[in-house]
């Protein structure tokens, strides 16, 4: 075969792709909020990543710890320059820094800086919280929605549990109640996974059909757990501790809040796509239920969890500053904006005399906050177009 007619069949296998893709950009480009909305989050995607650059950290320091011009109690508007009088001012200038660009809050905390790492730290928060977040929703809904009886009743049931408690209020709890060092035994997880698919094999091996051979497992690991618990005492295997800080323990907690919303709305979507004919027709060829589940139900179920998820983002972001300003997220000095507000909270209001001098410690971080959510907030809107197979072609 020669070149050309390789070249040939190689256009022919990709053209159904580049047809998807310019009809893609098309509805992207008939869409001016969703275009701002990529725009807003590649300029705090770039920022993040040059966040090095931008602004220099103390060598062999923790670079999300704020450098401080000395310990001034009272902040110093945009534009004040560097300290030549302290020995922390001296390190900054040293390091390159002439000038604080947005303004010293409360500590000698540089506002610039806390703004731009700030970045890296709302997309950590965000994209991991929602990503573990989407996973469990995902497990969950999907379960409860393909195999519906009991395992729909106590997956959905524990669901409705989670959603009773307001969302905020539930953070705060698991905060406060997660300890500083979290200890994992891998072992005994391990010996808890064995157990649950062991019994699963036994059930399919004894031609248990359905549903039944999952609940075996279950009922076989709900077992073991409550015998470990009250007799067998089962000594440590293999342990591993994991340091958790202040904010490790918000990205979990918000992680374990989130989740209901995504497996409510997966359950509904598999229940409505596990009645379509092709998925019957795959049932009906032998294929196994995780096949049907991963390769014909997903794929089209899985569109408005993502569109969900992108939208809520922003959502979490906004709570994890909100938990961060009552003063149960990131500790003092650290690159988080809702930390930087709450540090600010004391100079919102300065007097009858002149009542927002002080604003620039309050309003940009919070610009930063707002311009962050907006931009995923429209993203998840672009999202839409791209993803969702209803609208694609109206």
């Amino acid at each position: 075969m020669s070149i050309r007619q390789r070249w040939k069949e190689f256009q022919l296998a990709i053209r159904p792709t580049l047809d998807e893709l310019k009809f893609t950009l098309k509805r992207i480009r008939k869409s001016p909020l969703s275009i701002m909305g990529i725009c807003i989050i590649g300029f705090f995607a770039v920022l993040a990543i040059l966040a090095p650059t931008i602004t220099h950290p103390i060598p062999n320091t923790n670079p999300y710890l704020i450098p401080h011009d000395g310990y001034l109690q009272e902040p110093k508007p945009p534009g004040t320059p560097v300290s030549n009088n302290t020995e922390s001012g001296k390190l900054l200038r040293k390091l390159g820094w002439t000038i604080h660009w947005f303004g010293v809050a409360q500590g000698g905390l540089d506002i610039f800086y806390g703004c731009v790492w700030g970045t890296i730290t709302a997309f950590r928060i965000g994209v991991l919280v929602v990503a573990i977040s989407l996973v469990i929703g995902i497990l969950f809904g999907s379960l409860a929605g393909y195999y519906g009886g009991a395992i729909d009743e106590v997956l959905m049931r524990f669901t409705d549990i989670m959603l009773a408690f307001p969302g905020l209020i539930l953070a705060m709890a698991f905060v406060v109640a997660l300890p500083a060092n979290l200890g994992v035994d891998i072992g005994f997880i391990g010996l808890a996974i064995v157990i649950f698919f062991g019994l699963i094999i036994v059930g399919r091996s004894r031609k248990l059909s359905g549903v039944w051979p999952f609940m075996l497992g279950l009922g076989g690991l709900a077992a073991f757990l409550i015998i470990d618990a009250y007799a067998l005492r089962t000594p440590s295997i293999f342990v591993i501790t994991l340091g958790l800080g202040p904010l490790d323990k918000v990205l979990v907690a918000l992680a374990l809040v989130g989740w209901p919303g995504y497996t409510r709305v997966i359950r509904g979507e598999i229940l409505r796509v596990k009645q379509e004919d092709y998925v019957e027709a795959s049932k009906a060829v032998g294929c196994s239920d995780l096949r049907i589940i991963t390769r014909h139900i997903l794929p089209s179920s899985i569109y408005p969890v993502i569109i969900m998820a992108s939208m809520d983002i922003g959502a979490v972001v906004l709570t994890a500053a909100a938990l961060s300003f009552l003063g149960i997220g990131a500790p003092i000095g650290y690159a988080d904006w809702g930390q930087m507000i709450s540090v600010a909270r004391n100079w919102i209001w300065a007097g009858s005399s002149n009542p927002w001098a002080y604003w620039y410690t309050f309003v940009i971080p919070g610009l930063f906050i707002f311009f962050f959510v907006l931009g995923w907030n429209l993203l998840g809107d672009a999202f839409r177009d791209i993803l969702d197979p209803t609208l694609r072609r109206r």
